[in-house]
């Protein structure tokens, strides 16, 4: 059981994140480093017990944050952190857009020991999909790998920190509202193919998902975490819950990240 202490906590750094379940659409997901960021698409935060602690001293902020991210399997996330250094808040290793002023996507690790990956365009983007004008649209293979990503490196974190459960969940996603999944699973219709699934949308304003934790997982319970969240992204957006997982092919029902 989690006190309501601990919940507390959790609640003000949500509010801080703006991944509360009453934070306005414009300011979802963009809270703390993510208005150094691009608009907000998808966002995964981690949050350890205690918040205030700080379990992460000071040292070189490339021993904490990697500057390739990769999956369990030795995929690696795309695009690679091009800087990494020290914020107020501990450590943060980000990829800049063209015009040099945003990131396009973070990956950070914070005094308490918790996790903070931004996506960016590489959670979604809008497209001007002629002949059906401009939509938004989100991708689901990149969101669950770095979900996945997000997930080990919390575990490697939670292993050489000592950082102390609970932990709570967050994964936000922003105006979906009438916004599509594509970059789905090999054997899955991508939307707009004319397949059943292309009519699909998200309904909801934003997307919300969360889940409290006693202790954080090892690497195989990390890949189960990381197959329930993109389960409930797709669940989110209309799906059957398995569009992260290949529906045909040698991968058959299993994760096959294409980016």
């Amino acid at each position: 059981m989690v006190s309501e202490a601990v919940r507390e906590r959790w609640e003000r750094e949500q509010l801080l994140l703006g991944l509360a379940r009453t934070t306005p659409g414009e300011e979802f997901a963009a809270g703390g480093l993510a208005v150094l960021a691009m608009p907000p698409t998808v966002r995964i935060a981690i949050l350890p017990g205690d918040p205030y602690l700080q379990p992460v001293g000071p040292q070189d902020p490339k021993s904490v944050v990697p500057q390739t991210l990769q999956l369990a399997t030795g995929r690696q996330l795309q695009p690679y952190v091009q800087s990494v250094r020290g914020t107020s808040s501990g450590y943060v290793g980000f990829s800049e857009s063209r015009d040099g002023r945003l990131w396009r996507s973070f990956a950070a690790v914070h005094w308490h020991g918790g996790v903070d990956f931004f996506l960016g365009d590489q959670g979604g983007r809008e497209w001007d999909d002629a002949p059906r004008g401009k939509r938004c649209v989100f991708f689901l293979l990149k969101t669950v790998g770095w979900a996945w990503a997000a997930f080990e490196l919390q575990r490697q974190m939670t292993d050489r920190f000592n950082v102390e459960g609970p932990f709570r969940v967050l994964l936000g996603i922003a105006k979906t509202s009438g916004a599509e999944l594509v970059n789905v699973g090999a054997g899955w219709p991508e939307p707009g193919s004319g397949g059943f699934w292309g009519e699909l949308t998200a309904v909801e304003e934003q997307v919300m998902l969360c889940e409290d934790l006693p202790e954080w997982p090892d690497a195989p319970g990390v890949e189960d975490l990381a197959h329930r969240f993109g389960a409930r992204v797709d669940l989110a957006f209309g799906g059957p819950g398995d569009r992260h997982l290949d529906r045909s092919g040698p991968q058959a029902g299993r994760f096959n990240p294409r980016w």
